[in-house]
């Protein structure tokens, strides 16, 4: 049994993270090299609406085998009766894969490359697939600067600092062409959760290729208010604390004269964000 170190404000979820490790490691043996939180619980702000998002950093790529028996080891977490397990996040990432860079978006848009795919959990998910979710330098730096281990060694010491200009012309990358995806299709994403995601996502982003690290949402909402136009003031606002809804969710109708305000903050995040010289930062 691993030490069961304090790694969130809550005590019953310390305890899924700590025993879902526990199973991978008594599933994969030497091929774990690491668990480590990133996002909300590792930059900040993490609340009741969070993903709980971590990395399982591997050796190698794992077996046909290895991901039936990791297959076997998230049902048997996802079927405990707490609300956590169901808020499940994850990536595994074969080492030699997170040492080299790669990037969601390039400068021609979303990069379509399968040999990006990594095994991957959706948040809530029940299957495992493959998806390129965590191949990014965001996900590199914020394991790197960020990230909480779960169990597994330190990641100074097996990964590479992500240079601010690096980081930045991917979230350049990233604010354009998801932007540009989101103004040609907004579909999917009309419904409450995404309504108050997409405005504090691309604050957060806007602070973070100003000043080449990643930040919370909160953070990125009040570096907003204070540096972008005050026309979005309310909408930010709005924004920020209906995401604060523990009820919030995919499931929900948007607003739809907030949602046509979230389309034109898009409209101007890009906007924003294409004029920004990363050479001169």
């Amino acid at each position: 049994m691993m030490s069961a170190a304090r790694l969130t404000p809550y005590p019953e979820l310390d305890g899924v993270l700590h025993r879902h490790a526990e199973r991978l490691l008594e599933a994969l043996g030497d091929q774990v090299v690491g668990v480590y939180l990133l996002g909300s619980l590792a930059i900040g702000d993490f609340d009741a609406t969070s993903d709980i998002d971590f990395v399982v950093v591997t050796a190698g790529e794992m077996l046909d085998s290895q991901v039936a028996q990791v297959q076997v080891v998230h049902d048997q977490t996802y079927g405990q009766d707490n609300r956590w397990v169901k808020h499940l996040e994850y990536s595994f990432f074969p080492l030699d894969s997170l040492k080299l860079a790669s990037s969601p978006f390039s400068r021609h848009g979303r990069v379509q490359d399968k040999e990006r795919e990594l095994w991957y959990f959706d948040h809530g998910g029940r299957e495992i697939e493959r998806s390129d979710h965590d191949n990014s330098l965001v996900t590199r730096w914020t394991l790197r600067e960020k990230g909480v281990a779960v169990v597994g060694a330190e990641p100074p010491s097996f990964l590479d600092p992500v240079s601010p200009r690096a980081l930045r012309a991917e979230i350049q990358d990233s604010l354009v062409g998801w932007g540009n995806e989101l103004r040609k299709d907004s579909e999917p994403y009309r419904n409450r959760f995404y309504q108050a995601f997409i405005v504090l996502h691309f604050c957060r982003m806007l602070q973070d290729l100003h000043e080449g690290r990643i930040t919370s949402k909160r953070e990125g909402a009040e570096w907003a208010k204070f540096n972008l136009d005050p026309m979005w003031t309310s909408l930010i606002e709005y924004c920020w604390n209906d995401r604060q809804d523990p009820e919030i969710h995919v499931s929900q109708p948007e607003v739809p004269e907030i949602f046509q305000q979230v389309l034109a903050f898009v409209d101007y995040a890009v906007a924003q964000g294409t004029k920004v010289d990363i050479n001169l930062l």
